[in-house]
């Protein structure tokens, strides 16, 4: 096979190295590797100076040096590994630069977010990492918003005239991209796909304990590929887990627990008994529903660009408009208290310094509530898994707090499964209001479950593990807290003494170790959607049961001992009795 790698961003060398890794053992597999590179072709801005903090304001020779540096990535990775194939810069002319000017001096703003080429709505598809910068709902640009918007758009255009002539001159049998939604990738893909051409995306993986030494790989984009995984779950649902996955995905919630991560946006679980219900004024007699909102920013610029497409109309249109559905359910109901949780990216974060459109809307719809309803706001610092040791049902929106509370337990309530990335049988569904009401009271009766703990780590495990490709042995890099002492040497030295080292130990480490060059390149040569497409279930027996369950004993008395360090937190705690008590409930069950 010949492939395509459009590898536009090697300065985000914890993308770009393990990009090179996937496509150096498909060339050790035969197969041969056409290496695309950048080149400062897109040097007004692009998403490695969004990385550094950086706008399309920020001073040029500033700029400039993110273009020096990656385009020294890009030599690196091209000298170390042998790979060959052009710059995009060498493939772009001046008849098409002249082009593309033509096209933006176009004064109609609507013409031009409505603009396809070759089939490609690249008006739109240009919209993506705005979007997300801004955190906008709709499209009515501000001048200042527009100004950027051009330089995506030409940066989208730019891809989508090189890829043309790309895939004219190499004819590939596939393209690989790192991030099948960012714009200028995106373009190439639908080039490609509308010549009958297989994309596909990676992504580093979802454990944070470990994420930079795994990837998912799959078909298109990561909206195609979760709700592909959820599909194929009922295949492998009843399938045992061995004790090493289990223990990893322990790791996971570790991770989510210390909130140190960019990729948590929970405060950290405090380590003394936090009493959340009488900080937000539950009665003692009330049961507690803790409405999860999702952020829209990501749903939103995935809708715009195409990749995000509803097969059905959810329950509410708005997250707004399910809020006052639950106001109503709750508002007379002495014996419910309802917590709305903001999600803290709606505001300005440890990753973002915006604040969405939506979360301006929030605040005017949360005032004037009633007496036995309150609303989470992400400044107050409440810990989500402070939350979850007192709550008694969670009702989501789309967020991943749904799978999460299910690990613990907790009863959780969907009104539009296929909003989330995650197996609606995991808790409670209603997709009419009379069901969905119906379904809280259930969940409300049903309470905690140890059941529920286990699916929820299987579908841990399918969706960490057995969806995605382990680079470790060849890239064991960690981030923040879990970095071990010698990687923070070499960072250190990196950083301070001689820029390069680590990349040039990356290259050189890698010779060293083993891969998984035979699962990638059958991946490839059975031209399927995902990896778990290459697994089998196993029928589970009675033996792999049984170790199953003593090692899910061990992890969730983990869980139960991170999440309350302290004595008095374990006295006073609902969710430590649940989960040390589990072992109870699992003989039981295993009975």
């Amino acid at each position: 096979m010949k492939i395509l790698f459009f590898s536009m961003h090697a300065d985000i060398w914890v993308q770009a190295f393990p990009e090179a890794l996937v496509a150096e053992s498909l060339k050790r597999a035969g197969h041969d590797i056409v290496y695309v590179g950048c080149n400062k072709s897109f040097s007004d801005f692009c998403v490695p100076m969004a990385a550094h903090g950086m706008s399309v304001h920020t001073a040029r020779a500033i700029r400039d040096e993110v273009c020096t540096h990656c385009v020294g990535k890009d030599r690196r990775i091209r000298s170390a590994f042998g790979f060959a194939g052009p710059q995009l810069s060498d493939v772009i002319d001046d008849d098409m630069r002249c082009e593309i000017d033509r096209i933006l001096a176009n004064p109609d703003r609507g013409a031009l977010e409505q603009l396809t080429v070759d089939g490609v709505a690249i008006g739109r598809i240009a919209l993506y990492q705005l979007m997300l910068r801004r955190k906008r709902l709709e499209t009515d640009l501000s001048d200042d918003e527009f100004e950027e918007y051009i330089v995506e758009l030409r940066n989208a255009l730019v891809a989508l005239y090189a890829g043309r002539r790309l895939l004219d001159r190499h004819r590939p049998d596939a393209v690989v991209v790192l991030n099948a939604l960012y714009s200028v990738n995106r373009a190439v893909c639908l080039l490609a796909a509308g010549r009958g051409v297989p994309h596909y995306f990676m992504h580093a993986g979802g454990n944070l304990s470990n994420r930079l030494q795994t990837l998912w790989i799959g078909r298109g984009d990561t909206f195609s590929f979760f709700p592909y995984l959820v599909r194929k779950w009922p295949e492998f649902a009843t399938q045992p887990c061995s004790g090493t996955d289990l223990a990893s995905i322990t790791e996971h919630f570790l991770e989510l627990f210390r909130g140190q991560s960019v990729f948590v946006y929970s405060s950290p679980k405090s380590a003394q008994y936090s009493d959340v219900r009488a900080r937000f004024g539950v009665g003692a007699n009330q049961k507690l529903l803790v409405a999860t909102l999702g952020s829209y920013d990501e749903e939103r610029a995935a809708e715009i660009v195409g990749a995000r497409v509803h097969t059905r109309k959810p329950l509410f249109e708005t997250q707004i408009a399910w809020v006052q559905a639950l106001v109503e359910h709750v508002k007379d109901r002495d014996d419910l208290f309802l917590l709305l949780r903001v999600h803290p990216r709606e505001f300005p974060n440890k990753r973002e310094g915006a604040m969405s459109h939506h979360a301006r809307q929030l605040k005017s719809a949360f005032a004037n509530l009633p007496a036995n309803i309150a609303v989470n706001w992400p400044d107050q610092g409440v810990s989500m898994y402070d939350l979850a040791d007192q709550a008694d049902v969670f009702l989501n929106s789309w967020s991943s707090v749904g799978k999460e509370m299910a690990l613990l337990g907790i009863p959780v309530v969907l009104y539009a499964p296929d909003l989330a990335f995650y197996p609606a049988d995991l808790g409670y569904v209603g997709t009419t209001l009379t069901d969905y009401i119906a379904a809280i009271d259930r969940a409300l009766a049903d309470g905690w479950s140890f059941d529920r703990v286990r699916q929820a780590y299987r579908w841990y495990v399918f969706e960490f593990i057995r969806a995605s490709l382990f680079i470790g042995d060849r890239y064991p890099r960690r981030e923040g807290a879990t970095r071990r002492f010698g990687q923070r040497l070499v960072d250190q030295f990196d950083r301070r003494i001689a820029p390069g080292t680590q990349q040039r130990w990356d290259c050189v480490r890698r010779n060293f170790a083993a891969g998984p060059d035979d699962q990638i390149n059958q991946f490839f040569k059975a031209d399927v959607t995902t990896l778990v497409d290459l697994l089998r279930p196993i029928e589970a027996d009675r033996g792999s049961l049984a170790h199953e369950q003593q090692a899910l004993r061990r992890e969730v008395y983990r869980l139960a001992n991170a999440l309350f360090p302290t004595r008095e937190a374990r006295s006073r705690s609902r969710l430590f009795k649940r989960l040390v008590g589990a072992e109870e409930t699992s003989d039981a069950i295993a009975s």
